[in-house]
This record gives C-alpha cells, structure tokens and sequence, in this order.
C-alpha cells in the first residue's frame, strides 16, 4: 500500500500540460498503519503522518504530484510549509527575512546598520535550518548627535550632546 510523491521545479505556470519526465521522484510513501475489518465495520479512521523534505529550490515555485500505484489509500490533507528567519534588528543591524537553503547548514547573513548609525565590526548572524537566528557578530554605533533608544538611534533630545560616533548616552550641555 504506497504511492510516489514527485516534484518539479518551475519559475513559469504550467496549467495542467506536465509530463512524467519533468518530475523528480522524492520518495515512495508507505503507510504505518492499517485498516482491520473491523476497523472498517466499526468506522475507525486511523492518520499516518509523514513528512518529506523538498529542496533546495532554485526557482520561483514548484510543483508535488502524487500517483497512486494502486494502493488502497486517501490523502486526508498536504501541508506544505517552509521555515525562515524573521526580520530582526540585533546590535543596532537590521536583518532581512531570510530562508535556510537547504536542512544541512546555516546561512550567513550580513546586517546593514539602522538609520543614523555606522558599521562598527561588520554586523551578521547565521540563519538556522530551523528559522531561527544564530551567533550575531559585529555592531553597528550611533552616530554623534545621536543615542540608542529601543532598537534605532535616535536624536539627542532638546539641552543634551553627543559629540562623537559610538554607543554613549547624550550627555547633559554644560551652563553657558
């Protein structure tokens, strides 16, 4: 009791004109569990989950065929997802969102500094297969003039200074 799951990748719509050449077999699929008789006479439905790993892609989508081989079995449902690094802000870099390219290695990002500040170590962060930041390395400082508040530099408010680059507080301006 099996069927084939296959892909193809596409970057254009196809419609329904495919051909068995174009797919790409990812894995016959056999189910855990099976129906008794008297599963069936006494209408119990059993799940088999599974799971299956597409990729990496290389183009703007693809698409998953399943041909049943004969097998006494129904798709309940597919769920296809993919998981990514969700834009941050770390060390005063911004972070776009970015997906892992394949479940084998992370991927190095490089961060560009938020509004009114500058590279201080060249910021990055590696994406984990599972979405999730890693390791960040390097900073980004407020430029003079300006003080970290949040996740952004912001504007030495009305009566204080700061008059060089780097993450010090805006100072109170002396008497005159």
């Amino acid at each position: 009791e099996t069927f084939n799951l296959y892909y193809m990748e596409s970057d254009d719509d196809h419609g329904v004109k495919f051909r068995e050449h174009q797919f790409t077999k990812i894995d016959t699929i056999a189910a855990d569990e099976s129906f008794t008789q008297m599963d069936l006479g006494d209408r119990i439905l059993k799940l088999n989950t599974e799971v299956r790993e597409v990729g990496p892609v290389n183009k703007k989508g693809f698409y998953l065929a399943f041909q049943d081989v004969g097998a006494c079995v129904a798709l309940v449902s597919v769920r296809v997802y993919f998981k990514k690094c969700p834009f941050t802000v770390k060390n005063l870099a911004m972070f776009p969102d970015t997906v892992p390219m394949d479940s084998q290695s992370l991927v190095e990002v490089r961060g560009s500094c938020v509004n009114n500040s500058k590279e201080e170590d060249p910021p990055r962060m590696y994406c984990s297969t599972e979405g999730e930041w890693l390791v960040p390395i390097g900073k980004c400082s407020c430029n003079a003039g300006y003080e970290e508040r949040g996740f952004m530099c912001q504007a030495c408010r009305p009566g204080f200074y700061k008059a060089a680059d780097g993450n010090m507080k805006c100072a109170k301006c002396p008497p005159h």
